[in-house]
């Protein structure tokens, strides 16, 4: 919980320091001589970005303060920083065991939103395994200010904990292994998370998906003794408008590359590759709690890629739900064609514009790495747009072209289609596939999450595991209505 000047009580005081220590004011007198001796013989306690932990003895009592060097911030300074010290304080913060924390956010400096998003980001584990292990969360954030409005800190804390409501059940989703989530067990969990007035769940098994001809998730989930499935949410925040942002996500449970059968290193951490429906859905539990005036369908194609005698083969070919042929080249290029299948569905329940996330190529870490996201569409104005949400977020992304050239790869000598291109150019090929079933004139922009999606390695905060990327870009879009 993040509030505005709650209650007084606190296991460890944030504030800033620098040189002139005019911080010291804020905090209780008793500890105002130590604190200042512990500075002055710590001189590089006061530089940019430097965090120390100080237990303070008054007496009785022993105050924790984290203190934060605010000497040489640059004038003109990125908000992303102010967003990694965020979550580098909560870091500090557990590692201390702290569960009441306090900031003193007048002697801080930083950007409010950018560090509320970093506390909040960092305040996150998965345990759930665990036997023995012990929550170590912050149960309060308390801001303490004496000059910003209560008012509309505590509406700023209430919108990001609305936003963080989404990204923990993505994140959630996406730690589970899949012998516990199944595509079936999926579509339970959205049927009983999404119940509203202004919410409308229809779920399709694989007898729904044959009836409607869609070829693409039908044969990637052959495989499986779980059978694939097809879950669509419409949220309804403004009935009367005709707009409605299709979001689709890859859900595909597990992995295994079909009978195109990974690597066994590669088949490490494939309970992720359903990252992209985990973030759709995301999205629609936070819209729950903000009640955005705007409308947006979520579709989730859901299956399991595993080998059996009935899998889909390499030179198969497949019809589409749109009445596009494909001539599989590659079994494990299996995300695009469930992905081809749901955006085409999305369409034609009303979506008037389209974004899809996808854990999608090996290509987009190759070239990004886990830093950025790429990104392909055919509306540059829209995805001008999106950049710059995304920068303001801290969700980095990166715009791959998408030359008409590329598609080149794709043509089939037997089909209207073939799944895979050449190795080259792999993550522009795969979202450029999608766009072969976005219908003329209807805006689209694609998402690859391969490298952003789930950290493998603990990163420089130490946090490890799904991320929950996207849902915070897609939630700063609909805020301002939706509009380019």
């Amino acid at each position: 919980m993040i509030t505005c000047n709650g209650n007084g009580s606190f296991d460890m005081l944030v504030i800033g320091v620098d040189k002139r220590m005019k911080a010291l004011q804020r905090v209780p007198k008793e500890d105002v001589k130590a604190l200042k001796v512990f500075v002055e013989e710590r001189p590089d306690i006061v530089d940019y970005t430097s965090l120390c932990v100080f237990h303070c003895a008054s007496g009785s009592k022993v105050h924790t303060y984290l203190l934060v060097g605010l000497d040489n911030k640059p004038v003109q300074y990125a908000t992303y920083e102010d967003f990694r010290v965020g979550r580098k304080i909560l870091q500090a913060a557990r590692k201390e065991k702290v569960r009441e924390l306090a900031l003193l956010i007048d002697t801080l400096e930083m950007d409010i939103p950018s560090l509320i998003d970093g506390l909040l980001y960092q305040n996150y584990e998965f345990i759930q395994y665990k036997t023995q292990a012990s929550p170590n969360l912050v149960k309060n954030i308390n801001l303490i200010t004496a000059s910003l409005q209560i008012k509309e800190l505590n509406t700023l804390c209430y919108v990001y904990s609305s936003v963080y409501e989404g990204i923990y059940l993505a994140r959630d989703l996406t730690n589970m292994p899949s012998n516990e989530l199944t595509p079936r067990k999926f579509a339970d969990w959205v049927q009983e998370l999404c119940k509203g007035e202004n919410i409308h769940v229809e779920s399709l098994n694989k007898w729904n998906l044959e009836k409607r001809h869609m070829g693409g998730i039908v044969a990637v989930g052959k495989g499986s003794m779980n059978p694939p499935q097809l879950v669509s949410v419409l949220y309804q925040g403004d009935p009367d408008s005709k707009e409605v942002l299709g979001l689709v996500g890859k859900g595909i449970l597990y992995d295994s590359g079909g009978l195109s059968l990974k690597s066994h290193a590669n088949l490490e951490f494939m309970k992720d590759d359903m990252a992209g429906a985990a973030v759709v859905l995301g999205v629609i539990r936070a819209l729950m709690l903000l009640k955005y005036p705007v409308n947006v369908l979520a579709v989730m194609p859901l299956a399991e890629n595993i080998p059996s005698g009935m899998s889909y083969r390499v030179d198969d070919v497949i019809t589409m739900y749109n009445g596009k042929t494909v001539e599989i080249k590659n079994t494990d290029a299996e995300g695009r064609l469930v992905l081809a299948d749901a955006v085409a569905y999305a369409q034609d329940k009303g979506a008037t514009r389209i974004i899809d996330f996808a854990t999608l190529t090996g290509a987009c870490v190759t070239a990004l790495g886990t830093v950025r996201s790429g990104m392909v569409g055919n509306d540059q104005e829209w995805m001008n747009r999106i950049f710059t949400l995304a920068e303001r977020v801290h969700e980095k992304v990166w715009q791959f072209p998408a030359d008409r050239e590329y598609e080149k790869q794709l043509q089939s000598d037997i089909a209207d289609l073939k799944n895979v291109g050449s190795p080259e150019a792999g993550a522009i090929t795969a979202g450029l596939f999608i766009r072969q079933f976005i219908k003329e004139g209807t805006p689209w922009i694609h998402f690859d999450i391969a490298g952003t999606a789930f950290l493998e390695k603990k990163d420089d905060t130490g946090y490890i595991g799904a991320t929950g990327t996207g849902i915070k870009t897609v939630l700063e879009w609909l805020k301002g209505g939706g509009s380019v």
